[in-house]
């Protein structure tokens, strides 16, 4: 079971490289109108885009991992604080890097903002450009929700306690950033906002993957115990 986890937790760590990866370069490859600085990220993955496979690739395989990783790793690591630890895991697959990194690969917007005469309604005007947004704002609630959840399962954990009071800071950190994104939709700095606070969220991810690295790599004994089973 150790030897799943640990491959879970070393796989999402690569699953967060692979989708900033991922944006980084289509973006800067994208052109044709396309800014980093202005447009979404999921807007590479749009009906017109140009490299929209590649970018469904890596969003569906990041989106998955990190699924699999929340459910088959980070919550038996927090199964011990009870409800809070499932509830805190189940939050985690939901957020914006599990549920709706891997949502982009199957529901494309219609349009890209850069293309000529795509007004918001065009983008989502489709039956999967609806479940795109709806996928989006699931996935917002369940990212400010995931910290102050598992702050209070962690405070229940050995190995996670000292974490505790730092995933309450980032809940609030979270929601500013969030806040911030919201904030400047629509104007020239609305990409740029998104990927910094996708940046974030997808460092703590990994931060999450690399601290269940961590205590699956010790002993079995010490392990367990460090896992508060």
């Amino acid at each position: 079971m150790n030897d799943v986890r640990r491959s879970l937790a070393a796989g999402v760590i690569a699953a967060q490289l692979l989708f900033a990866g991922g944006w980084l370069v289509l973006g800067a490859t994208e052109g044709h109108g396309y800014s980093a600085t202005r447009h979404d990220i999921s807007d590479l993955g749009a009906l017109t885009a140009q490299h929209a496979t590649a970018y469904r690739l890596t969003v569906g395989i990041a989106g998955l991992v990190t699924i699999a990783f929340a459910l088959l790793a980070l919550r038996p690591s927090l199964r011990s604080a009870g409800r809070a630890g499932v509830a805190g895991a189940w939050l985690v697959a939901l957020s914006l890097p599990g549920l709706d990194t891997m949502s982009d690969a199957f529901f494309q917007l219609d349009c890209r903002a850069a293309d000529a005469g795509c007004t918001p309604s065009d983008a989502f005007g489709s039956w999967h450009g609806k479940a795109h947004l709806i996928s989006f704002v699931i996935s917002a609630l369940a990212t400010v929700a995931a910290p102050f959840v598992l702050s209070r399962a962690m405070r229940r954990v050995d190995g996670w306690r000292e974490l505790a009071v730092p995933a309450r800071a980032f809940g609030i950190l979270t929601f500013l950033l969030l806040a911030v994104t919201g904030a400047t939709s629509g104007t020239t700095v609305q990409g740029l906002t998104q990927r910094v606070a996708a940046v974030v969220i997808t460092a703590a991810v990994a931060f999450l993957g690399w601290r269940v690295l961590r205590l699956t790599s010790r002993s079995p004994r010490t392990a367990t115990l460090m896992a508060g089973r």
